[in-house]
């Protein structure tokens, strides 16, 4: 019984707070700093039973004006139940839910609205794309867009070519701070080079950006960097001693830090050169030369192996080089393996001549099982042909082991008092020499260095010269001189023989010299002037010559005048030979008398018409 008169005091109850309120608040959004109403409205009653509560604290102020909270206010026509709630100049800490309370009376219950909901609006502070937007060609790489400190969250999208392809985009937001919420967009890709300068667009979307009727839009252009592509050439001919340029063309972003050349591990040098200059040589062949190339982004190295071409050289199995000639001795019935082996490229053909017959082709070594002295000892040439240089030749001479070989040369000099002499001992070096010495037939000291004599040695490859110098010659001196070469097979000598001159006839043979060099001279002028006095004869006789042909031919042609006036003159045809002959002699020896003056020899004159025979001497 009880049970159900509880119920019905609780029904009772109800229906009058329902019928206390009019209009109740509902839920509101708002942009911060703007100003909002919830709007409640009830039945007249007095105002003092009407307050307001936020998220469940209805302790706001018994009066309309909510002293306590200046930016709170109740507002409305009390009398007619307005009890409206308004807040100026939103803000984040006005969050929460809002509700109209009717305070119970001592005839009235108290009554509670529903809750209304505000929603503070805020577009994002700052958008933007993280800068700059650099990426690595082949790499794996991020774009991140942010929209900052807005309410609620912003949505986030992207806008691009076509052309650029991602692997994802994540979204997702961080709280900030009172409420607010910063959106992160984030894109996977693997960029390439094409990106690059390619224009990329980030927008933020939410209610309070659509609210304020506005458009938030950033945008960042790509940059893509990318290591050292390198393209290596060689510019030349690689030929020994020839220079070569090796060209390292670069392409990269961002630009090069710098460019190193190595050969093989050996660091050639440091520049920012991408062209390096080689002298060739023999040496360098298959070497690997590598040019580094180094940027922000990572290293490139790029290869090339030099082949050049060379041409032949003798060398040892250790490949140290040989000269072009040398010895090997051998005793007669011993084998011997001679050896040639040849540095070269490309390959050398190899041939073996011995007394100008080939006996060998295309083998490094000759192999010899028993030498004979007439058969096998003499000089061997190892020919080396290349296909660009030619042909090269070495030659071993294959000798029988013995003592020392002298070489003949001057073995006798003259000298005078007080003059030097110089003797020359000349030994091949091709058999080994253990010991060289000078000494005297008619002593059997060895001669040493002093103030009298001076022993001199230079060494070649093939020969050893062993001097002696005698200083200050005395009569003493006179004698033979033996030069001596030692080794393991014996010895060998040189005699060389001085005769030394008294000063008298070093006087009598210049006085002899110089006689007869000035007997010579004086025939030698007394030819020269005979042959200027026939010189000057014969042009004088030339001279002479040519003035008697002169006066020849100016008598000749005064008669072929006179000739031809006789024979065309008709009125004197009457006259008598005897008359002519008259005219023409009278004429003639007028002539004769002008010319002879200018005649320096004998001349003579014939008459057309009579032969008689004129003769002048001067």
């Amino acid at each position: 019984m009880l049970l159900i008169l509880i119920l019905f005091v609780q029904l009772i109850n109800g229906i009058r707070i329902n019928n206390k309120f009019i209009e109740e608040p509902d839920d509101v959004e708002t942009i911060i700093g703007s100003t909002l109403i919830f709007r409640c409205r009830t039945e007249a009653i007095h105002q003092s039973q009407i307050t307001w509560c936020k998220n469940d604290f209805c302790t706001l102020g018994k009066t309309r004006d909510l002293p306590f909270y200046p930016r709170y206010q109740i507002i409305g026509n009390a009398d007619q139940g307005e009890h409206h709630f308004q807040i100026v100049n939103v803000s984040l800490e006005d969050i929460g839910m809002y509700q109209c309370q009717i305070r119970a009376g001592q005839q009235t219950a108290g009554a509670m609205s529903r809750k209304a909901k505000l929603t503070v609006l805020q577009i994002p502070t700052s958008l933007l794309i993280d800068s700059p937007v650099v990426l690595t060609e082949n790499v794996l790489s991020f774009i991140v867009c942010r929209a900052n400190n807005a309410m609620p969250e912003a949505k986030i999208s992207w806008h691009f070519p076509k052309s650029i392809s991602y692997i994802s985009k994540n979204d997702y937001a961080l709280l900030s701070g009172q409420s607010l919420r910063n959106s992160i967009s984030n894109l996977t890709l693997i960029a390439n080079r094409s990106y690059h300068g390619i224009l990329i667009q980030c927008q933020a979307h939410s209610s309070a950006i659509q609210t304020l009727n506005k458009t938030m839009i950033t945008q960042q252009y790509i940059q893509t960097i990318f290591r050292p592509e390198i393209n290596i050439s060689l510019i030349g001919k690689q030929i020994e001693n020839n220079i070569i340029y090796i060209q390292c063309n670069v392409e990269c972003r961002p630009d090069l830090i710098k460019i190193q050349w190595f050969n093989g591990t050996s660091l050639l040098n440091i520049t920012n050169e991408n062209r390096l200059s080689l002298l060739l040589t023999r040496y360098m062949n298959k070497n690997k030369i590598t040019c580094q190339a180094i940027n922000q982004v990572g290293t490139t190295n790029q290869s090339i192996i030099l082949d050049i071409i060379y041409k032949p050289i003798f060398i040892d199995s250790y490949r140290n080089q040989l000269n072009n000639s040398s010895v090997t001795l051998v005793n007669e019935g011993e084998s011997i393996e001679l050896e040639c082996y040849v540095d070269s490229s490309p390959s050398s053909l190899i041939t073996w001549i011995f007394n100008e017959e080939i006996i060998l082709f295309n083998q490094t070594s000759l192999k010899i099982d028993y030498v004979q002295s007439m058969q096998h000892i003499g000089f061997y040439i190892c020919s080396a042909h290349h296909s660009l240089f030619g042909t090269f030749n070495r030659t071993i001479r294959l000798g029988l082991k013995g003592p020392p070989e002298m070489i003949e040369e001057k073995t006798m000099d003259s000298v005078y008092i007080g003059q030097s002499v110089t003797f020359i001992c000349t030994i091949s070096n091709d058999i080994p020499i253990q010991e060289i010495f000078w000494s005297r037939e008619d002593q059997q000291i060895k001669i040493n260095s002093n103030e009298k004599y001076e022993l001199v040695e230079n060494r070649s490859d093939n020969l050893i010269q062993y001097k002696l110098i005698i200083k200050n010659i005395l009569l003493s001196d006179n004698g033979y001189y033996i030069c001596t070469a030692t080794n393991q097979y014996g010895s060998s000598l040189t005699q060389f023989q001085l005769r030394v001159n008294h000063l008298k006839d070093f006087f009598i043979r210049r006085t002899i010299l110089f006689g007869s060099i000035l007997i010579g001279l004086f025939i030698s002028f007394i030819l020269i002037i005979i042959a200027l006095i026939n010189h000057y004869k014969q042009n004088k006789h030339k001279r002479i010559r040519k003035k008697s042909s002169t006066t020849d031919e100016t008598i000749s042609s005064s008669l072929a005048k006179q000739q031809e006036n006789i024979q065309h003159d008709d009125q004197d045809e009457t006259n008598s030979i005897n008359d002519q002959t008259f005219i023409h002699e009278k004429l003639l020896n007028n002539q004769i008398r002008n010319d002879i003056y200018d005649s320096p020899q004998h001349d003579l004159f014939y008459s057309r018409y009579d032969l008689k025979r004129y003769s002048t001497v001067v």
